[in-house]
């Protein structure tokens, strides 16, 4: 019986101590699953927001393009708007020349008419003048021949009263056949006027059709300008849009980049250390060990080289040889804990050697190994390419120690 006591004390012991050394690193596990998870989670959602800015920078290509098409369009109907203006203007100052002309002429008719009538007036008067006379003469008797003759002293004085008597009536009848050759010659003016007016009455009158022509090519072409005007500033309104759009997107890749460091901060700490429940110290996978390989073999062109802003270097092409397509090696044997896209490295890959030591290469056109594999030095890993913030074929390449980026050239020379 006290055998079955003691035995069934040492099950427990054992049963509690497997409990404590085996929940920590359970609860480890479980916590490592947990935070690979949210990087996963991180660089998926960064992913989308990628695929969210580009399909919103297509857009907003569309759009712009759409734009500076109106734009154009706008130009041109600006400048046919104000082509038709300046013939709208030299035809306002065309009949406003003929309306002068016009003017012109019904004054002068006006001064004709009052001339013909002065004239008509004079020759009334001396008429009526001559016949008074002729009625006079006639009923004194003094007109007749034969009076004239009587009353003659001598055949002298007969001629000389017969002489003023034809002079007195030659006069009056030149005087009037005078007065109508000149109302004849103003009354031809007149009408030579009144012709020279209709010409430009009908000139006016065509300037005037083509006006009103003109006027309703002009009201069309501002309706068209208005409308094209509208649909520019409705369509500048959507760039606007879009672009603010863009610039949240931005912000949220920013975070989501900010987050994903952090994250790697958190890990490389995991990494070098940390106490467990028990007070015990993890102990961090050690450096692979061994000297690192150039990333792209054949390639040592440095497009780029480390900076305070810069911290990496680019490799680019060699003597004149592309790039593009060339195989990425790991630089030293390790395991895959990133292989994916990031909105600035485009398809990237990161190693962990242990010892706190990572590597990073980005901007791949494509990859050949997947998260969490183990890769040996030389190991092809991916290949050149120009995804994400690039300007062309390279290799961004970053060595980190403790998540801290490092001048690759201290490892090579």
């Amino acid at each position: 019986m006290v055998c079955k006591k003691r035995g069934l004390k040492v099950f427990l012991a054992l049963v509690l101590a497997f409990s404590i050394f085996c929940a920590p690193a359970q609860m480890q596990l479980h916590v490592d699953a947990a935070s690979s998870d949210q990087l996963s989670d991180l660089q998926q959602k960064q992913k989308d927001l990628q695929q969210q800015k580009q399909e919103l920078a297509k857009q907003q290509a569309q759009t712009n393009q759409k734009l500076a098409s109106l734009k154009a369009d706008k130009e041109k109907q600006l400048e046919y708007k104000n082509t038709l203006d300046e013939q709208m203007e030299n035809l306002q100052s065309q009949i406003a020349v003929l309306n002068e002309q016009i003017d012109t002429l019904d004054q002068n008719i006006t001064e004709k008419t009052a001339q013909i009538a002065d004239k008509q007036a004079d020759i009334d008067f001396n008429y009526e003048q001559l016949k008074e006379r002729l009625c006079a003469l006639y009923k004194t008797g003094e007109a007749s021949n034969l009076q004239i003759l009587l009353n003659s002293e001598n055949v002298m004085d007969l001629a000389n009263k017969t002489h003023l008597l034809k002079i007195i009536t030659e006069h009056d009848t030149e005087l009037i056949n005078t007065l109508k050759e000149e109302m004849q010659a103003i009354a031809d003016e007149k009408a030579e006027i009144e012709q020279n007016r209709q010409e430009v009455a009908a000139a006016k009158t065509e300037l005037d059709n083509k006006r009103n022509e003109l006027g309703e090519l002009e009201s069309e072409a501002q309706r068209v300008l208005d409308e094209l005007t509208a649909n520019e500033q409705s369509m500048q309104s959507e760039s606007n849009s879009l672009a603010a759009q863009q610039k949240k997107i931005e912000q949220e890749e920013a975070q989501a980049a900010a987050e994903i460091d952090q994250w790697w901060a958190n890990y490389y700490a995991s990494q070098n250390g940390g106490q467990s429940s028990s007070g015990n110290t993890t102990t961090p996978e050690s450096y692979v060990g061994g000297q690192f390989t150039w990333p792209v073999p054949g390639y040592t062109h440095i497009s780029c080289g480390y900076s305070s802003s810069h911290k990496a270097i680019d490799i680019n092409r060699t003597n004149g040889k592309s790039i593009s397509g060339a195989p990425i090696v790991a630089a030293n044997g390790g395991k895959v804990v990133v292989a994916g896209w990031h909105y600035s490295y485009g398809n990237y890959v990161m190693i962990d050697h242990g010892g706190g030591y990572s590597t990073l290469y980005a901007h791949a056109s494509s990859l050949a190994v997947s998260k969490g594999q183990q890769v040996s030095r030389g190991q092809t890993i991916a290949y050149v390419g120009s995804t994400g913030n690039s300007t062309g074929p390279h290799l961004h390449f970053e060595i980190r120690v403790n998540g801290v980026r490092k001048n690759p050239f201290n490892w090579f020379s």
